[in-house]
């Protein structure tokens, strides 16, 4: 007899004990489920009735012990100090309720909209260039080989004055004879006339002087640089033919550089000729160089977005080459006042910006808004905040999260039929 009973009560504890287990599977576990496994139905649920921590965001989620939430990972508080997260239907639409136990936790800090003038200060990447109105180029106005090359790269040096190359051409040949023959005749219009096509040539005043002392025509004509510069370009070669319709290289002249800064899109309105523009280099870090904004270029870059900006340092570091990066901080004009918040309290979708309001007495609300141009840290707002209004600038994502999952859930809840609809009436 004692047997049966002890039998039949181990079936009973066993179907109550899975009856609870089966309940509380309607919540996350607040213990491994092997070791709720080896509870009776009393302990188990004498566990729950003693659950003391709970989580600040989801008060479903009870424990015995400190812990993690196993939803959002947040640390389980004492269940005197989780009054946790209430909607308040009654009030503002997505409107919760958080406790100030629970606000200090989230770290939730607020600061307050500000009216006035924000001058807009814009950032952007850049790189480093020649100045392009120092280049020239070196042709020859007749045919003729070079000889005598000393350029043999792109990136050479060469200094004003320098021989660059020498020109074997017979037209050249022809041109110089026809002049010494006119200043031996002493035609004065045949002189004028054929020391105006030397010049037409090519010829400069140097070579055209040392040949009227030597008496005496050069098989080969020298080339020289017409500034102090580096070669940017290079065509020809040691012995290639030349013609008039050809560059022999390039030489853009030192001294200047170019920074070409890359501004957004959506904050090239701010820009303006003459705006001062702070400039850093990876090269040089700590250092910063000043210079102004003197051309904006008419064209959209299709692929980046953005507007390119020229900003022309006269005087670069030596440290500074071409082609290297500057990040560049602009400042934009002064607009009209507006309403401005820290950048980090703005939180930007897909679909629309928006920003969690703090209404006092551990109260906050999501509120869509406007937003307009950017400074440094502060943004503007055109609509939806007015100033003093308070804004979360930490903590304001998981606010945000939480009022959306709430506001969906009474929706739901409004939308749900009643009890019974739908069922078959007797």
């Amino acid at each position: 007899m004692t047997r049966t009973y002890t039998a039949a009560a181990l079936v009973v504890g066993g179907a109550l004990l899975g009856l609870v287990l089966a309940g509380c599977g309607r919540h996350p576990a607040s213990e491994p489920l092997a070791s709720a496994a080896d509870d009776t139905a009393a302990e188990h649920a004498l566990k729950h009735k003693q659950a003391s921590y709970h989580c600040p965001m989801h008060p479903e989620v009870v424990s015995d012990k400190p812990g993690k939430c196993p939803i959002c990972g947040m640390t389980l508080v004492p269940a005197a100090q989780s009054s946790s997260v209430t909607s308040t239907p009654s009030a503002v639409p997505g409107e919760i309720r958080i406790s100030p136990a629970v606000i200090n936790n989230l770290g939730v800090r607020t600061e307050p909209a500000l009216q006035g003038v924000l001058t807009q200060r814009l950032e952007a990447l850049g790189s480093v260039a020649f100045d392009e109105r120092r280049t020239l180029q070196v042709r020859s106005r007749t045919e003729g080989w070079v000889e005598g090359l000393s350029v043999r790269s792109v990136g050479d040096s060469v200094q004003a004055g320098q021989v660059l190359f020498r020109l074997r051409s017979p037209q050249l040949e022809a041109a110089q004879q026809e002049y010494l023959d006119a200043i031996r005749i002493g035609n004065r219009e045949l002189i004028d006339a054929s020391r105006e096509r030397l010049r037409v040539l090519g010829l400069d005043a140097a070579t055209v002087s040392e040949l009227v002392r030597s008496n005496r025509r050069a098989g080969q004509v020298s080339y020289r640089a017409p500034v102090a510069g580096v070669v940017t370009a290079l065509d020809v070669r040691e012995g290639s033919r030349l013609t008039p319709d050809m560059a022999a290289l390039t030489i853009t002249g030192t001294g200047s550089l170019w920074v070409m800064a890359e501004v957004p899109e959506a904050q090239s309105a701010g820009l303006g000729i003459g705006a001062v523009a702070e400039i850093r280099f990876p090269v040089l870090p700590g250092e910063v160089y000043t210079g102004r904004i003197d051309y904006i270029y008419p064209e959209l870059n299709a692929q980046s977005r953005t507007v390119r900006a020229r900003i022309t340092l006269d005087t670069p570091p030596a440290a500074v080459r071409a082609n290297m990066l500057a990040s560049i901080s602009l400042q934009g004009g002064a607009g009209s006042e507006t309403v401005h918040i820290p950048r980090s309290a703005l939180i930007r979708s897909g679909r629309e910006d928006r920003v969690v309001v703090a209404l006092g007495d551990g109260r906050f609300v999501p509120r869509k808004v406007t937003v307009g141009a950017e400074s440094g840290e502060r943004i503007a707002i055109r609509n939806g905040l007015a100033a003093g209004e308070r804004v979360v600038v930490a903590g304001q994502f998981l606010l945000d999260s939480e009022a959306n999952l709430r506001g969906g859930l009474e929706r739901f809840d409004a939308t749900a039929p009643p009890a019974g609809a739908g069922r078959a009436q007797p």
